[in-house]
């Protein structure tokens, strides 16, 4: 059954003209997919199949065509929310500011990572990818209100993954942070089904203290003894998680 506290977690911003609700986009930060669903509009994914030709069997002469992969080109367009006093654009926008400067950047820098998938419905395709960024100045019709549309261009290939919202009801987690803490020291670990978090594990020792936010992140303290390679379990009443990667201090 599908999981769908992404859908239902997120937020339309001030600004929003019309939402997107039931596709997710989320942009990679400090190495953390961040869902940035509430502040967009527009989402498409433009894909492009990449074909070879063929000759078909028993027909001499005559050539069809196999798709081997798709390029894409996502497209959607944000409104700038500013702060009234500061006239700076808001916090929860600091994702658009990075995405911005990646825009007008070269190289390496010119590039993000991204994961689009539907937030309802775990069967619907799911991907995720490195793209470069492109910006134009948005029209929005209103001389008190500024944005801009993105264009995304594939670096390679985008992968098809399995749905972030898919699952059985056991924890899924995804990330761990901040890296390279030690014993005694908190982390906040990330993903979907931690509401119901009853224990939790680094590198095979019991948590005792777990700190639960909401169904999308828990805190963790650090066990004694714990260092170097130290994967994160967490169990809520369904089950056990999949092991997370962590390196502590």
């Amino acid at each position: 059954m599908a999981d769908h506290t992404l859908y239902d977690t997120t937020a339309p911003s001030d600004g929003s003209l019309a939402l997107a609700h039931q596709k997710i986009l989320r942009l990679k930060q400090s190495g953390v997919f961040q869902n940035i669903t509430g502040d967009i509009n527009n989402l498409a994914g433009n894909p492009t199949p990449i074909t070879v030709q063929r000759e078909v069997y028993g027909t001499k002469g005559r050539q069809s065509q196999d798709i081997i992969g798709y390029n894409f080109a996502p497209t959607f367009a944000v409104e700038g929310v500013r702060d009234p006093v500061t006239k700076l654009l808001v916090a929860g926008q600091a994702w658009l500011v990075d995405l911005l400067d990646a825009a007008f950047s070269e190289g390496e820098d010119n590039k993000r990572e991204f994961q689009w998938f539907d937030a309802l419905d775990d069967r619907l395709p799911a991907f995720q990818g490195t793209f470069s960024v492109a910006v134009a100045d948005l029209n929005t019709g209103y001389a008190d209100k500024g944005g801009w549309t993105f264009t995304l261009t594939n670096d390679g290939v985008v992968q098809r993954i399995t749905s972030p919202i898919a699952g059985d009801g056991t924890p899924i987690l995804e990330s761990a942070t901040p890296s390279g803490q030690t014993t005694g020291d908190l982390i906040v670990v990330r993903g979907y089904g931690l509401a119901s978090t009853v224990s939790a594990t680094i590198d095979t020792q019991s948590v005792a203290e777990i700190r639960i936010v909401d169904d999308n992140a828990v805190v963790l303290l650090i066990p004694a003894t714990v260092s170097g390679s130290a994967p994160i379990i967490v169990t809520n009443a369904e089950g056990a998680s999949n092991s997370l990667a962590y390196t502590a201090a």
